[in-house]
């Protein structure tokens, strides 16, 4: 098993900056997300990341705004910030939570053309709303599928609520879906997030052939590795979907494989990477409590 999670991890060849948001992310923050420094460097150190690397890329998270150091008598702490726990928050439902599969969605459009805003603020506005799933159809046109809360959250961290018009369609013409389906292959280039997720797939299915018919138990570092590298890149590929029901899909659509295999690969290495982490990460309390039951209703629901 460790050659094939070593194959793994040279070929998505993952900056250390990444692996340690995903440890954060997805292992931290439900225990509180505060974290000794030596047990980052620790953990960082099962991924070829040596002392001084993962104490300049925890640094660099700190700058980025993503960690807050605090010192307690001569041991270093890096908690995640509210602003960035609170966005992990609330792309937990988006990672975790089983794939839309049929109707029942509202189309919305956003027209920026009138926040005559400078390069960087729009750049930064549409980074935002790509991230909740935003489809462009012109440079100041934006598609969106999403609840129209979760629209009003963005703007408002931003004070656009009054500067970007949103509507909310409705399709009149034609009744047969194939132009929509076309708008929405364009809107969110689906072909290369199809291509992406086979990618996910070809690189994961042999991890999961090898874990299926395994005779023993995977060691802790090992599954620890696994659900990292597992979790940072189904991340990167569910951030960018839009979620779209099937009848905008092409059929089989790869996602709800992607979805599958991840769940059946994270189910199997839970138990022991949390057994890694009970025995390596060290908070300002001392030694991480229980595994927490919101970790168990991630991807549907997983057994303990």
């Amino acid at each position: 098993m460790r050659s094939q999670t070593d194959k793994v991890l040279k070929n998505l060849n993952l900056k250390p900056k990444s692996i340690l948001a995903t440890i954060y992310g997805d292992m931290l923050v439900p225990y509180g997300g505060t974290v000794w420094l030596g047990s980052l460097v620790k953990a960082a150190k099962c991924f070829g990341i040596n002392e001084a690397l993962a104490r300049t890329s925890t640094l660099r998270l700190s700058y980025d705004g993503w960690l807050h150091p605090t010192k307690v008598g001569k041991y270093s702490y890096y908690s995640m910030t509210p602003e960035h726990t609170k966005r992990i928050l609330n792309y937990y439902p988006k990672i975790y939570s089983v794939p839309h599969k049929n109707g029942g969605y509202s189309w919305y459009l956003l027209l920026t053309a009138a926040t005559e805003l400078d390069k960087d603020d729009y750049a930064r506005l549409r980074q935002e709303l790509m991230w909740l799933g935003a489809g462009q159809l012109a440079p100041q046109v934006f598609v969106m599928t999403s609840q129209l809360a979760e629209i009003e959250s963005i703007l408002g961290a931003q004070n656009l609520l009054n500067r970007i018009q949103v509507m909310e369609a409705t399709p009149v013409l034609p009744s047969d879906p194939e132009l929509l389906r076309v708008l929405a292959s364009k809107a969110w280039n689906i072909d290369a997030l199809a291509g992406s997720y086979k990618q996910f797939l070809n690189c994961f299915r042999p991890v999961w052939q090898v874990l299926e018919r395994g005779k023993t138990d995977i060691d802790p570092e090992t599954a620890f590795i696994l659900r990292t590298l597992l979790i940072t890149e189904y991340r990167r590929l569910v951030i960018r979907d839009p979620a779209l029901p099937n009848e905008l899909l092409p059929q089989p659509w790869s996602g709800h494989s992607a979805f599958a295999l991840c769940k059946s690969i994270y189910q199997k290495v839970l138990e022991p990477s949390e057994l890694f982490l009970h025995e390596v990460i060290q908070t300002a309390d001392g030694a991480l409590p229980d595994t927490p039951d919101e970790v168990y209703q991630r991807f549907g629901g997983l057994s303990k």
